[in-house]
């Protein structure tokens, strides 16, 4: 009788990671090399080879992470809301991700002071830029029924 219990959790579970594995596929990798060359190297450039790989991690993760935010997030425009709103609402959530991925990452122990300040403000940019992104491609996504 036990066997016959279906797991909504575990089916949830299995569908969320689905659509981040699609919502991946979103992900312009050349904007995102781009990027890279234009703004993170420059900044980073003057660190050790093991503190740029930090970074670039803690970047890439903030990347994925806000990209699928961004889509998920795009159901709301089904409720009519518009990006802004939708922007506003998640601000808050944004930075405590933000922070709190970058105590994961120990950022602060590995990077002084000044480079740990110049990396959250790049952070920042980059979980705006990419939940953009991931509101865009949801949105798209959602008009033609893929999500």
């Amino acid at each position: 009788m036990e066997n016959n219990i279906v797991s909504f959790e575990k089916h949830a579970r299995t569908r969320d990671e689905s659509i981040r594995k699609r919502a991946m596929n979103g992900i312009d990798r050349k904007e995102v090399y781009e990027y890279y060359t234009s703004v993170i190297d420059i900044s980073i450039r003057h660190l050790t080879l093991l503190q740029r790989y930090l970074i670039e991690e803690y970047l890439a993760e903030i990347i994925c992470e806000f990209f699928f935010r961004g889509v998920d997030a795009s159901k709301q425009y089904g409720a009519g809301r518009t990006t802004k709103e939708i922007e506003h609402s998640y601000t808050k959530e944004h930075f405590s991700t933000i922070y709190s991925l970058a105590n994961e990452y120990r950022l602060s122990r590995h990077i002084g002071e000044w480079d740990v300040y110049s990396v959250s403000i790049i952070a920042e940019d980059v979980a705006l830029k990419w939940f953009r992104n991931g509101l865009s491609y949801g949105k798209k996504q959602r008009k033609l029924r893929l999500l």
